[in-house]
C-alpha cells in the first residue's frame, strides 16, 4: 500500500460505492454518539476484529480512527491544544469538545481510511506489514461490516501519522514519540455489510410508520 493513497481521496465523488457510504455513515455515528455521551471512550464498533484472508485471527479488538480525507486543520488543533496545556485532564477535555461538535457531521470529509497507533515491538505490526493486507470485521449494535483491507506503515512526517499521533496523545499524555502507525485502506468492491444499506433503509422506514 503506497502511503500517497493513504494521504489523500483522490476518487471522485460520484465514484464512491454505496457500501462506502453506508459503511461511513455508520461510523460517523458510531464516534459521535461515542464522544458525546462515553466521554470519547472506544465502542466495539470503532475496534473491529482483524483478520487474515485465510481467516486466521490475528487481533480479536483493534481500535481504529476514521482518517478525514483532508487531515491538516484537524493535526493543527490536536497540535495547539496539546502544547496549550500540560493538563491532562484540560487536553482530553478538550479532544472530546473537538470530536464531538461537527469533527464526523459530513461523511464526505471522509473516505473509509482507517489508522492505527501500535508500539514498536508490536507483534501485530510485523504480522500485518509482512502480509500487506488483512480483513476488518466490524460487529457492534445489529449492524456487521466485512471490509478486505491494504495494509501499511504511514511514515512519520506524513499527514496521516501526524492525525493519528496527536488525537492519541491528547487522551494519552503518556504516549510514547516512537510508536508506529499504520494505514487500512478498504477494498470498497470486495466489502459485505449486514444489513446491506438496502435493509438498513427499509428497516428504517418500517420503523417510522
Amino acid at each position: 500500500m503506497e502511503t500517497e493513497t493513504i494521504e489523500s481521496d483522490s476518487k471522485p465523488k460520484h465514484e464512491r460505492l454505496p457500501i462506502q457510504d453506508h459503511f461511513l455513515g455508520w461510523q460517523c455515528r458510531v464516534r459521535e454518539y461515542a464522544m458525546r455521551n462515553n466521554e470519547g471512550r472506544p465502542t466495539p464498533g470503532m475496534c473491529p476484529r482483524v483478520s487474515l484472508e485465510s481467516g486466521t485471527e490475528v487481533i480479536s479488538a483493534l481500535t481504529l480512527l476514521l482518517l478525514p480525507a483532508q487531515p491538516r486543520e484537524s493535526i493543527q488543533q490536536f497540535h495547539f491544544w496539546a502544547q496549550k496545556t500540560h493538563d491532562p485532564q484540560e487536553r482530553y477535555k478538550k479532544a472530546v469538545q473537538l470530536l464531538s461538535s461537527a469533527f464526523y457531521q459530513h461523511i464526505e470529509d471522509f473516505n473509509g481510511v482507517l489508522t492505527g497507533l501500535f508500539s514498536k515491538q508490536s507483534a501485530t505490526v510485523k504480522t500485518l506489514v509482512r502480509e500487506g493486507c488483512c480483513v476488518l470485521e466490524f460487529d457492534f449494535q445489529q449492524q456487521i461490516f466485512r471490509i478486505p483491507c491494504s495494509v501499511g506503515e504511514l511514515l512519520k512526517e506524513g499527514q496521516a501519522y501526524e492525525f493519528t499521533y496527536w488525537h492519541n496523545f491528547l487522551f494519552n499524555p503518556y504516549l510514547s514519540p516512537e510508536v508506529t502507525v499504520l494505514g487500512f485502506e478498504p477494498d470498497w468492491s470486495a466489502a459485505s455489510a449486514d444489513p446491506t444499506l438496502f435493509q438498513a433503509e427499509n428497516f428504517a422506514k418500517k420503523s417510522t410508520q
